[in-house]
């Protein structure tokens, strides 16, 4: 009969249907729970990898702004505005003086001469104040060690639009050191340097830098300084390559390998911003003869340093000095006469 063919049709799809749901629930189903999981996994890895890449380029980028955050700041109003001050009468006038740095470009630097000043010292401020915001430390350094005081400036610190970094402010205090020598008729071996913070790291680099060309100095104050600021901040940024990534080292450890002046480290115990272990770390670094290590247990990174320790510190270094450079014994020049 015409219609016993689809009859016929009609009966074998029903059973192919169910040979293939038998053949399709007897075959195991593949799973989807570890390609699941997996691509969880590698999903979350590359995010986290970019995340971790965008952070790197991040500090990189912002370098200079964390390093040093006075070239991007106003005249900054002090937590404590008396730290700098001094606690008596300080004879003598902290005025302006104008140098050029290497580029051309004018430093403006503060400066009190004393009369009667026993030494000249060059001061080298922090990464986070102004050299004008200084001239009370400047009268408190200089009466409490005698001395003439200059308090030189870093490009970049003065809304010049310069860009700082540790080749630029170790070129300024070279020029800071030179323009103190001629304006004081002083040697330069005869200047102490007295760095705080990462002024400390630009001391030792000025260090370095007058190695380099034949010069040296005697005396050296470094006030919570460190022994690289890559050092500071790969113990900060521990889950970063800091120190691959950091352009501005100031390895202070490096740049004082062929001092051989005197040396006082002043750095409170509790310092957080750099821990006493960096700066113990330089102390320890160094094979110094004439050396001091003051430690204040209660002095945190930005406290007033009192002025019973200041007055100690420089005490001591000129000791230290004049113990390595002992002027009394330095014999007079021979006469060479020709032999006859």
């Amino acid at each position: 009969m015409p219609n016993e063919p689809a009859a016929h049709s009609d009966q074998s799809t029903p059973a192919n249907h169910t040979d293939d749901v038998a053949a399709s629930a007897g075959a195991p189903r593949a799973s989807k729970t570890k390609p699941t999981i997996r691509h969880r996994i590698l999903r979350t890895s590359g995010l986290l990898a970019i995340i971790y890449v965008g952070v790197c380029i991040g500090l990189v980028v912002m370098e200079t702004r964390l390093l040093f955050p006075g070239a991007y700041m106003e005249k900054s109003i002090l937590m404590d505005p008396n730290r700098f001050e001094p606690d008596r009468p300080t004879p003598g006038r902290v005025e302006t003086i104008t140098y050029a740095a290497v580029d051309g470009a004018d430093l403006e630097g503060r400066l009190l001469i004393r009369d009667g000043a026993e030494d000249v010292i060059l001061f080298l401020h922090g990464n986070g104040i102004h050299a004008d915001e200084m001239d009370g430390w400047t009268r408190r350094l200089s009466d409490s060690w005698n001395a003439t005081v200059l308090t030189a400036e870093y490009r970049g610190f003065q809304s010049d639009g310069f860009t700082p970094s540790e080749v630029s402010t170790i070129e300024d205090a070279v020029s800071a050191i030179d323009t103190l020598s001629q304006t004081t008729n002083t040697p330069i071996s005869q200047i102490m340097v007295y760095g705080r913070s990462l002024g400390g790291g630009v001391a030792c680099g000025l260090v370095a830098a007058l190695h380099e060309r034949g010069d040296s100095i005697e005396a050296l104050c470094l006030d919570r300084t460190f022994d690289s600021a890559a050092s500071v901040g790969a113990d900060r940024f521990f889950f970063l390559p800091v120190r691959w990534l950091m352009k501005n080292q100031y390895d202070s450890v490096k740049a004082l390998a062929n001092y051989e002046g005197a040396l006082v480290q002043i750095h409170g115990t509790p310092d957080r911003i750099v821990p006493r272990k960096n700066g113990r770390a330089l102390y320890d670094s160094l094979i110094l003869e004439h050396r001091d290590w003051i430690e204040l247990s209660s002095m945190f990174h930005n406290d007033r340093l009192p002025t019973k320790t200041l007055d100690v510190a420089g005490r001591k270094l000129k000791a230290l000095r004049d113990e390595a450079f002992p002027k009394a014994d330095m014999k007079a020049p021979e006469t060479l006469t020709t032999a006859e």
